[in-house]
Parts: structure tokens; sequence; C-alpha cells
């Protein structure tokens, strides 16, 4: 990959091949786990479902157990499970629709990039769209992989499957680094 640069009012850069595929499907993987929590609740009135579904209202009333979810969608007040439930029942349900948007928008920036011969080329919103879904991406691979913050040492007996997603999580951070880098430019 060639790092981020800035050109005017765009961001870009040129991603070889596998690069655009990796990131195109950690972040439709990121899509496809938080789709199910971005649809409006089942609601037997017509006039309340619409009322759901047109001001993103919505939410279950517990943590997910699913560590990469709990890691997307924490809980808003960690000291006070009552009012973390009352606000995970009217947010979950936006924030995972928002947090699924920006991954297929990401997606479509790379089958775009990919029929430019792999040139990306980024405006405000797909950069900001980027931004947060790498952090998704890099926040999912660390709940599957035990990481608690970054630079925590691998375990001794990590197998190779867990050290290759893991120099997939270092690439990643380099990955945001040169896009916060471009946007500073």
């Amino acid at each position: 990959m060639i790092p981020f640069t800035r050109s005017g009012d765009l961001i870009i850069a040129s991603l070889a091949q596998p690069e655009s595929a990796l990131i195109s499907s950690l972040a439709a993987q990121i899509a496809d786990l938080l789709e199910p929590l971005a649809a409006p609740p089942l609601i037997d009135d017509p006039d309340a479902a619409a009322l759901y579904a047109a001001t993103g209202i919505g939410g279950s009333a517990a943590i997910d157990a699913d560590s990469a979810i709990a890691r997307l969608l924490p809980d808003a007040y960690g000291g006070d499970a009552e009012a973390s439930r009352e606000f995970r029942g009217l947010t979950e349900m936006s924030l995972a629709s928002r947090k699924v948007a920006n991954a297929r928008l990401v997606v479509e920036t790379l089958e775009t990039a990919d029929a430019a011969g792999g040139e990306l080329s980024l405006d405000t919103v797909a950069t900001q769209a980027w931004l947060r879904t790498l952090a998704d991406i890099r926040l999912t691979i660390a709940a599957r992989l035990g990481i608690e913050i970054d630079g925590q040492p691998e375990p001794d007996d990590a197998a190779d499957a867990e050290l290759a997603l893991r120099d997939v999580y270092d690439w990643l951070a380099w990955v945001t680094e040169t896009l916060l880098d471009a946007l500073e430019d």
C-alpha cells in the first residue's frame, strides 16, 4: 500500500489488490455482524413500527454476549446497569445502522478503487467512514484475540492463525495512522 496523502480536498492512496480485498472482506464482515442489530424491532402496530424506523430508536436490553459486538456497542454507563440498559434500548439500532453504513461505504470505495487500478480517492464523508470502520475492524479483531490494550504482548502459545490476525491488527493500525497523518497535512 502506498500511504494516504492529501490532494486538495481528497485523501488518496494506492492499494494492492490483496490489501483491498482484505479490508473489503473485513468491512463486509463488520456490516454482516451488526446488520441484525440495525433492523427496526418487530412491532405489530404499523404506526409504532414506522416511528421506530424513522427515528432509529431501538435496541436490546442487555449488552451482547458476542465479545466483538460488546466491544463495538459497549455499555454507555459502566457503573449503572439500568441507565446503560435504557440508553442501549434507545440508541443501539441507530448506532449499529451507522456502523453498517460506514462499513458498506468502505466496501464501495474499494470496489471503485479496484476498477481504477487500486487508486483510492476519499472525500470527507468517505474518509470519516474509513476511520470509523478501521477502528471497528480493529476493535473486533482485538475482541477475538483478547487484546485489551495496544502493545499487549502476544501469548507464548499463540497459534499461527492468531499471529496472522495480530499482524493484520497491527497493519490496520499503520493504515489508520497514515490516514490520520494525511488529514493533518
